[in-house]
């Protein structure tokens, strides 16, 4: 069934183009770009920069910003009450969809795999090509980028940034804020607010 709510896509960059791509007509009819850079070249449908004046409270939205801070900071700057819907495309898999749970405002990218007995927080970011096992848990604004392998057991603080082609083991935590680098190999906890890479991630 076609939803008739306009969707917004705050930020208009390369993400907001992709999670554009993603729209259906399940999803409501799309009503442009929201973004504080107004002359980016080559967007169309740029309807304004940031701010509650062209917020319309009875619209979708969606915050299309890979960092987890930034995102988190434009969240801060809304102080209207507005609908942020989940959004996953239709080729990612859900083994055991009544036992994923998904905050408002997350959106996962095509071509991801979640097992079962997942929850993630508000505003997450999940990138193409990421596998999720049992028993995950995501704080809000936490962002996976390309081909993130998300063992089961693992808990992720708000704000975590994983990087493209990381792998976090078995049963590990995973502070708030912290960012793990493209490409480690996380085998013990990280602390808070705190940068790993490589293999073994240190």
């Amino acid at each position: 069934m076609h939803n008739t709510k306009d969707i917004y896509i705050i930020g208009a960059g390369g993400f907001g183009h992709e999670v554009r791509s993603m729209l259906s007509d399940a999803h409501g009819t799309f009503g442009g770009y929201i973004d504080d850079d107004i002359s980016k070249t080559g967007v169309l449908h740029t309807v304004a920069a940031l701010n509650e004046k062209v917020l319309d409270t009875g619209s979708d939205f969606l915050v299309a910003i890979g960092s987890s801070y930034t995102r988190q900071q434009i969240v801060a700057r809304l102080k209207v009450d507005l609908n942020f819907p989940v959004i996953v495309h239709h080729t990612t898999l859900l083994q055991q969809p009544s036992s994923i749970k998904f905050g408002k405002g997350t959106i996962v990218c095509a071509a991801n795999i979640f097992t079962c007995d997942i929850e993630l927080g508000e505003f997450c970011l999940i990138n193409l090509n990421c596998t999720i096992g049992h028993d995950v848990k995501m704080g809000n604004y936490c962002s996976l980028m390309p081909s993130v392998n998300i063992s089961g057991g693992v808990t992720l603080g708000d704000g975590v940034f994983v990087g493209t082609g990381a792998t976090v083991l078995q049963g590990i935590t995973i502070g708030q804020g912290a960012t793990v680098g493209a490409g480690a190999v996380v085998t013990k906890d990280v602390a808070p607010g705190t940068v790993v890479v490589g293999i073994p991630a240190k």
